[in-house]
């Protein structure tokens, strides 16, 4: 086997420009930031870092599912996105406690690096809602020409999340809007404390909506099961079939952050055809309960070994 890519790969255009318009309009607004003296700005930088982070664990996602397995590296590269979303989890919590840092400072001791400038944070909040409304047209876009190019063709995760960081760079606008109304108030009544209370109401955004994402990325990250995969009733689906006497040995642990593996023994009873039990097995785990690599041992009734279980 070789790391040659497969065939019929998804777009990665709009990734590549979200990623670079994002990260230079980052860079840019920690800049202003710094020249506008605004903590609400400092702080909608880094709450637009989480766009070019979660960009760029969609895109690794892309690049690695589209690398075939090798023989050291059996289930591929998959698992790159997790380690992705761990450092975006670890980044984003860095981010929330310099943005207290800065804001709780700044309603303490006001006017310590100089006043915000009310009309420059309205001008540059008002250019990242462009960049991210832009951005999440491109997915838009691009999402109706695979549709339309690549109908039969899905690694298994893209279209999650391509969404996900089409969801992500709208609310990100919102929270943009949020600075302008914030930037247009100090400049027509020049109360500096606006500024940073803005800062903290973003990092509580930031925590709100990054708490589900950094939860799941803790539990992946231990091999838990995916929220996505309801293991009691992947269990119940597999007691009750017919043929099926016992199971055991069952194990469902993520492989990336938007495929799952299964593996479980089954115990099943004299007579039953155990080919044909396989089949069913893992054609209905795979398109009803979403587990891409299914692994099932066919074991007799009397066989009673629990080699795996923990």
């Amino acid at each position: 086997m070789s790391k040659e890519r497969e065939t019929a790969q998804p777009q990665q255009w709009p990734y590549l420009i979200g990623i670079t318009l994002n990260l230079l309009f980052v860079l840019t607004e920690i800049v202003f930031a710094k020249i506008a003296h605004s903590t609400a700005l400092f702080a909608d930088a880094f709450h637009n870092l989480s766009d070019v982070l979660a960009l760029v664990i969609a895109w690794l996602a892309v690049i690695f599912f589209g690398l075939r397995a090798t023989r050291r590296y059996t289930y591929g590269w998959h698992n790159v996105s997790i380690l992705a979303s761990i450092f975006n989890t670890l980044l984003l919590l860095g981010a929330v406690v310099v943005i207290f840092y800065e804001a709780i400072r700044d309603l303490l001791m006001p006017g310590l690096e100089g006043h915000p400038t009310g009309w420059m944070i309205t001008v540059v909040a008002a250019v990242g809602i462009v960049i991210n409304l832009g951005t999440a047209l491109l997915f838009r876009v691009a999402k109706v020409k695979d549709a339309h190019g690549h109908a039969g063709h899905s690694h298994g995760g893209e279209d999650l999340n391509a969404k996900t960081a089409y969801i992500h760079l709208l609310s990100d606008a919102g929270v943009s809007i949020g600075v302008i109304v914030a930037g247009w108030l100090i400049q027509l009544t020049g109360w500096q404390f606006i500024d940073p209370l803005v800062s903290l109401a973003i990092g509580v955004i930031i925590l709100i909506s990054s708490a589900p994402v950094m939860k799941e990325t803790l539990n992946l990250a231990v091999n838990g099961v995916p929220g996505s995969v309801d293991e009691e009733a992947i269990a119940e689906y597999l007691e009750h079939l017919d043929g099926v006497d016992q199971i055991h040995d069952l194990h469902i642990w993520p492989l990336s952050t938007t495929e799952t593996a299964l593996t479980v023994h089954l115990s099943i009873e004299d007579g039953a055809d155990g080919q044909a039990l396989l089949e069913k097995i893992s054609q209905d785990l795979r398109s009803e309960y979403h587990i891409a690599h299914v692994t099932v041992q066919i074991e007799r009734e009397d066989f009673d070994q629990r080699c795996n279980n923990i």
